[in-house]
């Protein structure tokens, strides 16, 4: 259990500074740059292009090398040294391709996380370890923009030389104090960590969840602001604090999420989180301002309820041996979700508005879990007992 925390902790603070920097967008980019705001996007998009990429090729890198411990290290130091060399990028080209950079060693502490936390399984059970991660990725968020938009309005380079420094100190305490788990075993090669992908068709249900459940975030990220200020002229501050509405249960129910899902089997939290979560999103196309607030923060509760499971059923499906490569994809897929919401979202608000775009991503989440409700049922009556009643060893 000390090294799930320690997980935690690093996670927290992995997501913490990588967040920070969102709300200093404008002076740090398009001001310093003089550039458009497309332009501008590409700090965001490159960033994630890398995510995509190198979730699946770090994955498996770390299963042929039967370790997490050295590539959560040199992904912490690796992101802390990026996010300082992009405050001297001289030009827009450099800048985005030190993000890229970043981007490749972000992705490579984060997967590895999550799939450390899967490799201990044997000491706190899939769903609660899942959980607990999860709901430290989700605080680092919740946390991160408004302390970044803080120490911003007095330099915008005060986020990135803050986030380097916990990134760097992220790295010392991994470095110091993470432990590999017991029982670790090699991958007889990297094509052999990737076959799983292809040989393992379980596998198409959590990254289907991972997939629609990131797109809709998407649409928070892209759309939201957009819709709350052309609709009813909110200014940032209300903005951010709806957004916070939504985030900080969002984190909370994460660990209860993942308890949940060992009480109950994967199928219910899936399935329930996904439904209430969709209707949630469908109703902020809809709402005035004064009631949205009720209902970002149910859809934060159930959407929740949705990330733990989903991931905890990755590891559910996987041996150890290639737990880094499907952790991998399940973050590849909701990298890609990610990276499509927000277009796809702008496309369905220019062409039948925003009522219709916030509609599609709702609907979207409610026809996924429908689908696979009967793969769902199938799946946590094969891992029911695994994952009830595993017995806890010593970490």
């Amino acid at each position: 259990m000390r090294n799930i925390s320690l997980l935690g902790l690093l996670t927290f603070l992995l997501m913490l500074s990588v967040s920070m920097v969102y709300p200093v967008m404008r002076p740090f980019v398009v001001d310093r740059f003089d550039t458009t705001m497309t332009q501008a996007s590409l700090f965001v998009s490159v960033n994630l292009l890398a995510y995509v990429i190198f979730s699946l090729v770090w994955g498996a890198l770390s299963d042929k090398a039967g370790t997490r411990r050295p590539f959560i290290i040199i992904g912490l130091f690796g992101n802390a040294l990026m996010m300082y060399l992009v405050t001297h990028a001289g030009s827009l080209p450099v800048l985005l391709g030190f993000r890229f950079i970043e981007g490749a060693f972000s992705i490579m502490a984060f997967s590895l996380i999550m799939t450390g936390a899967l490799d201990r399984s044997g000491s706190v059970r899939i769903g609660e370890g899942i959980g607990i991660v999860a709901m430290s990725f989700a605080l680092g968020n919740a946390f991160g923009s408004p302390i970044g938009g803080r120490l911003g309005s007095i330099d915008p380079m005060y986020p990135f030389y803050a986030g380097s420094l916990i990134l760097f100190s992220a790295g010392i305490v991994a470095f110091f104090f993470l432990k590999e788990p017991a029982g670790m075993r090699r991958a007889l090669s990297v094509r052999a960590a990737l076959r799983l992908l292809i040989n393992e068709k379980r596998l198409i249900v959590p990254y289907a969840f991972s997939f629609v459940d990131r797109f809709t975030v998407g649409f928070f990220v892209g759309i939201f602001p957009l819709y709350l200020g052309s609709r009813f002229g909110a200014d940032p501050a209300a903005i951010g604090m709806l957004m916070f509405a939504f985030l900080l249960p969002f984190a909370l129910f994460q660990y209860p999420g993942g308890r949940l899902s060992e009480r109950f089997g994967r199928a219910i939290p899936i399935v329930a989180g996904s439904v209430i979560y969709g209707v949630c999103v469908t109703l902020i196309g809809v709402l005035d301002i004064s009631t949205m607030w009720l209902v970002m923060v149910i859809g934060g509760m159930f959407g929740a309820m949705m990330f733990s499971p989903s991931a905890a059923l990755t590891g559910d499906i996987t041996p150890k041996d290639k737990r880094g490569v499907a952790m991998g994809g399940f973050n590849f897929f909701g990298s890609l979700g990610f990276v499509v919401g927000p277009f796809a979202g702008g496309l369905i608000a220019d062409t039948y508005g925003f009522g219709a775009s916030f509609a599609f991503a709702g609907v979207s989440e409610i026809v996924i879990a429908l689908i696979f409700i009967p793969a769902l049922l199938r799946l946590t009556k094969e891992f029911r007992s695994r994952s009830l009643y595993a017995a806890s060893e010593p970490d």
